[in-house]
């Protein structure tokens, strides 16, 4: 672990040149480092003498230049940082030597360089923000596109944090109340009404399960949305696929059942970066154990896609059309609607029905907004990838301990048994959170930041 009690200082600006660049120093030292670098006594005792944040216009003194450099000094005294220690940052012109020069002297007077994620690590550490706000820290750091900033910059403002912390106080006061009865279990003293207790375990549990559908076809290595393309054998799936790849990547043939395996390719859709998926038909018998094996890997594929685009043949007999989307996820796309005759169109089409032909290219277009309509619909209930990895195996915990102590309330089960259940799912909302933590869990989030951070 990191010793909170040293000073430290790092460059946290962006390398390379710029207007302004930044060194940052953070710890019980770091007002007084900075002050042996002013050149004038005035500053020094106005800086000195700082009781609140405040920005002062400096003068510093670095034996690699000959004359004072001029920079702006931003200051907190006490515990309003980021990291709850005296903080300061110096903004001086951004060139490499300067900020480097800068970095150098400090460090001379007490100071020693911060490790990768330090200061965000002392944050943590001190209270200011929560485990899932940390990794939304490196969120913002590692975003590759606006959607995946703006849903980092929700989870650092508490977007995930907020509603776990208030589910772990209401379980933690459900304990509190049920733990109290024990302790009068011979007196005919009633805390808590058995309705009330299911009631509130129920909407407990249902939270939790709504978080994890929520985190549930998110992964570490999988930073876009996936897309995958369902129906029956020859339903028009594969050329799709290739319209909207923009090539010829799936074998297309009139013979269903081509397809036994499944495709993925890379595209943007916009400005919407998406994973295509392109699935093997799904006939009501498998006919083979291979046919078997591609339908499940099918059925995997439709699981864990942020959206399903259901194909349905247009050219087929009414009679023989479902209707509707099946889930929220899913989009029941026409395909061959070249082919279908235009009354039959007519009768089918109403206002959420989506027409195309791979060969004309009629209706892609709207196929397309479509998509990324309901993707970006979607985003802000994500979370950042990182967290989305580290807390799945704990909300299935959570949700299994908190599902058993609903059961043993229904069966009038002991409170006793009901406690230890909750407090099972306590624990691992706590390691979601950081309430409870261990070394080698700060270590695997904390090393993949910067320094500076």
């Amino acid at each position: 672990m990191f010793d909170a009690d040293e000073t430290i200082a790092a460059v946290a600006s962006a390398p390379g040149g710029a207007m302004r660049g930044i060194v940052r120093v953070s710890g019980p030292c770091a007002v007084a480092c900075v002050e042996e670098l002013l050149v004038d006594g005035g500053q020094r005792a106005a800086l000195r003498n700082l009781s609140q944040p405040n920005r002062l216009a400096v003068a510093l003194r670095l034996p690699q230049f000959a004359t004072p450099l001029p920079c702006d000094l931003y200051c907190w005294p006490g515990v309003r940082s980021y990291t709850r220690a005296p903080t300061a940052e110096i903004h001086a012109v951004g060139s490499a030597p300067v900020i480097d020069a800068i970095l150098e002297a400090v460090c001379r007077q007490g100071a020693r360089p911060a490790r990768p994620g330090e200061f965000t690590l002392r944050a943590f550490l001190a209270g200011r923000i929560d485990l899932t706000q940390a990794e939304a820290v490196l969120g913002v750091i590692d975003a590759a596109d606006r959607d995946q900033l703006q849903t980092a910059l929700k989870q650092m403002a508490g977007g995930l944090a907020m509603p776990l912390g208030a589910l772990r106080s209401d379980l933690l006061d459900l304990t509190a109340e049920l733990e109290a009865g024990l302790d009068f279990v011979e007196e005919d003293i009633q805390f808590l009404a058995r309705e009330d207790l299911v009631r509130r375990l129920s909407a407990a549990s249902a939270a939790v399960e709504a978080l994890r559908e929520q985190l549930g076809s998110r992964g570490e290595a999988v930073q876009v949305p996936r897309v995958a393309i369902v129906g029956a054998p020859n339903a028009g799936k594969s050329s799709l696929f290739n319209t909207l790849v923009g090539r010829y990547a799936a074998l297309v043939s009139p013979q269903a059942g081509t397809t036994r395996d499944y495709l993925t390719a890379r595209l943007s859709l916009g400005t919407l970066p998406i994973e295509l998926v392109d699935t093997a038909g799904v006939a009501d018998l498998a006919l083979d154990r291979i046919d078997e094996a591609a339908q499940r890997a099918t059925a995997d594929q439709a699981r864990t896609a942020a959206l399903t685009l259901l194909c349905l043949d247009a050219a087929q007999p009414p009679s023989a059309r479902p209707r509707n989307a099946t889930t929220t996820r899913q989009i029941i796309v026409w395909t061959k609607a070249d082919l279908a005759p235009h009354r039959e169109a007519a009768q089918v089409q109403v206002a959420s029905d989506l027409h195309v032909s791979a060969t004309t290219g009629s209706g892609i277009e709207r196929l397309i907004s479509a998509i990324v309509a309901h993707l970006q619909d979607a985003a802000p209930g994500e979370v950042v990838a990182t967290t989305a990895a580290r807390c799945r195996d704990s909300l299935a915990r959570a949700a299994y301990a908190l599902s058993a102590a609903v059961e043993q309330a229904l069966g009038r089960h002991g409170e006793e048994l009901i406690a230890a259940e909750i407090r099972l799912a306590l624990d691992e909302l706590g390691q979601i959170l950081g309430a409870v933590y261990t070394d080698d869990i700060l270590d695997r989030i904390f090393s993949r930041f910067c320094i500076g951070k």
